[in-house]
């Protein structure tokens, strides 16, 4: 009888235990897939116009999705004329935009100028070329939302109408800008320093600089010398490829948590009557392509360059194996030349947007050529901009 007992309150534990594990809890939650999820109304959107052409921002709000637990959540937001927003078929396109900058949290403060392109570039195709009015018109908003870095709880939002928008439909295009430069504690402590970044070859907008930083320092970018863009700017985006631990602050300035050599790579596009930034940080790699190291064409380590461990250090090369010219590169994920660059008269010069097709030699000229041999090596120091081949 004992072990007829022992037997039940066995099979009674188990069950137990099975119905536990079945239970939708905190440490067990199960992904709910919404239909939808509300954006709010804002409160003034009856009787303010958005001027889109003076504006910076567009606030907008919304709750977030109920997947049955918190997640982070990517909303993307939907801009059409029309209340009914269509979708693209075989005969033809949807009737609206999604704008390409994306937001993590439930208050988006979205873009003016890029909402105001996509009004533009909808009003012209539906329009048949129609000028744009110059009067306030109603424009039709709704959000997309995403669990993030995944294809999961994918939803929409209601629609809003934002009753008065004015937009900006000015024939004065904005030009790619020619100059960037970094400003921050890594170049000096009082940042008065103002350090050209280097021209991506033949790619407008881009550009790009070796730098070391340490643990800690801050800096911003701009355009132009005391135009401080910093991580506050709604129109930046950051990505780490480095480990480099780079994070925005409370003050706007973008932090490099961990030291090291880093190749700060920024991307400015044109958004209707402004600028979105991409900034990349990548490992501070610097190779050696060519002739030198027996015909190599590609990121092979055996040709990469040794790090020095404090800014004032040089890069030096592995010993050349042959004779020829030394082409020299930093990492990227652009084409490798376009981040190329030589020395002449012991100073590093960067190719920029010079046209090198067949060698420095021959369409720069013989001085902005290094000569390599074998057993010789390239050393470079990035801090004081100059070089030497030993």
């Amino acid at each position: 009888m004992k072990k007829i007992f022992n037997i039940l309150l066995l099979a009674v534990f188990t069950l137990s235990v099975f119905t536990a594990c079945e239970k939708d809890d905190d440490s067990n939650p199960v992904l709910k897939e919404p239909t939808t999820f509300s954006l709010n109304l804002p409160p003034y959107a009856a009787n303010n116009i958005y001027d889109l052409k003076n504006a910076k921002t567009v606030e907008l709000t919304c709750s977030q999705p109920d997947y049955g637990f918190p997640a982070a959540t990517t909303y993307s937001v939907q801009v059409a004329l029309n209340s009914e927003f269509t979708e693209k078929t075989e005969e033809s396109e949807a009737n609206y935009t999604e704008l390409t900058t994306t937001y993590s949290t439930a208050k988006m403060d979205v873009v003016a100028s890029e909402l105001n392109t996509a009004i533009i570039e909808l009003w012209t195709a539906q329009n048949e070329g129609a000028d744009f009015p110059t009067t306030p018109i109603s424009v039709f908003i709704r959000l997309k939302a995403t669990i993030t870095d995944s294809d999961r709880g994918v939803c929409i939002s209601n629609v809003i109408e934002l009753l008065k928008v004015l937009g900006n439909a000015s024939t004065d295009k904005l030009e790619a800008p020619q100059t960037m430069f970094l400003v921050g504690s890594m170049l000096d402590t009082e940042w008065t320093i103002w350090k050209p970044m280097v021209q991506v070859s033949g790619l407008d907008g881009q550009f790009w600089r070796l730098i070391y930083f340490t643990a800690g320092d801050e800096f911003k970018f701009g355009t132009k010398e005391k135009e401080y863009i910093g991580s506050d700017d709604t129109r930046l985006t950051i990505t780490d490829k480095a480990e480099s631990g780079v994070i925005g602050t409370n003050s706007g300035n973008i932090t490099v948590k961990n030291a090291g050599w880093y190749v700060v790579f920024i991307k400015a596009a044109v958004k209707g009557s402004d600028y979105t930034f991409t900034m990349t940080f990548y490992p501070g790699e610097v190779y050696l392509f060519g002739a030198t190291n027996g015909g190599t064409w590609d990121y092979n380590d055996t040709w990469k360059f040794t790090a020095p461990d404090n800014k004032d250090g040089s890069f030096v090369s592995p010993a050349m194996t042959a004779s020829g010219e030394a082409r020299i590169c930093v990492k990227t994920d652009v084409d490798w030349w376009r981040t190329e660059f030589t020395l002449c008269n012991g100073e590093i010069f960067y190719r920029e947007n010079n046209p090198v097709n067949d060698s420095w030699g021959k369409d720069v000229g013989p001085e902005y050529s290094i000569q390599g041999a074998a057993g010789k090596t390239i050393r470079l120091n990035f801090t004081a901009g100059t070089g030497e081949l030993k």
